[in-house]
């Protein structure tokens, strides 16, 4: 029990950063979240106190959770490149350069995902 409600504390703190810090960095640049990127972030948050306070539970429901964040982290970085457009404080010099590193960013990202995905899918299906 002390470790959900510790874990929960973390969550908690996880999301207030969120909240008071709407800024995000790529290439020392600090760029506005958008509402969207920073409602995916806040529900990754919620994701990670669920799955640790049900993974006890139905292995189903776990397997859900543990897919959602995943899908989570790969939307987080999608959702960066419409972040660098929608800020208004920013060149379209410099908006170009963000988002052609937000792209790399992704893609690199992408086989960790596949990857992630992958082990995901084996161990519910081994067992």
């Amino acid at each position: 029990m002390i470790i959900i409600v510790f874990v929960g504390f973390l969550v908690f703190l996880y999301c207030m950063y969120f909240i008071k810090n709407p800024y995000f960095s790529l290439n020392k640049i600090k760029i506005k979240r958008s509402r969207y990127l920073l409602i995916s972030e806040l529900s990754m948050g919620g994701i990670i106190f669920f799955y640790t306070l049900f993974s006890g539970y139905s292995k189903i429901f776990k397997f859900l959770l543990q897919l959602g964040m995943v899908t989570m982290c790969f939307l987080e970085m999608w959702l960066r490149i419409p972040a660098i457009k929608e800020d208004s404080n920013l060149s379209s010099e410099i908006k170009a350069i963000l988002i052609k590193k937000a792209k790399q960013d992704f893609y690199s990202v992408l086989p960790v995902f596949f990857m992630m995905l992958c082990m995901v899918i084996f161990v519910y299906f081994r067992n």
